[in-house]
């Protein structure tokens, strides 16, 4: 499904690849789970809930969502399709996976 966001269409993947990043981030593991990615979301959700807008917030529940709907070989390719998106930030910052 694309996702028609200010004008551009993007996959799903692009859309909530910074949410899903991060998730993957916070458990140290690559790849990881589909149970285990989903899990992070949620925890995610769950710290935020106070701290970041309604819309920001949105997109962290959309990702779960997304994630939901995956195969668990879908969510190993997934994990490679996002780190590959931000090679550059992850190298920038120094961040491995």
């Amino acid at each position: 499904m694309m996702i028609n966001y200010q004008g551009e269409d993007f996959t799903e993947t692009e859309f909530y690849g910074r949410e899903i990043l991060e998730a993957i981030q916070l458990t140290n593991k690559f790849p990881i789970s589909k149970k285990k990615l989903t899990s992070s979301l949620e925890k995610m959700i769950h710290e935020q809930l106070d701290l970041i807008d309604k819309e920001e917030l949105d997109d962290y529940i959309n990702a779960k969502k997304y994630v939901q709907t995956l195969t668990e070989d879908e969510v190993k390719n997934l994990c490679f399709e996002v780190k590959r998106l931000y090679e550059n930030v992850l190298k920038e910052f120094e961040i491995e996976l």
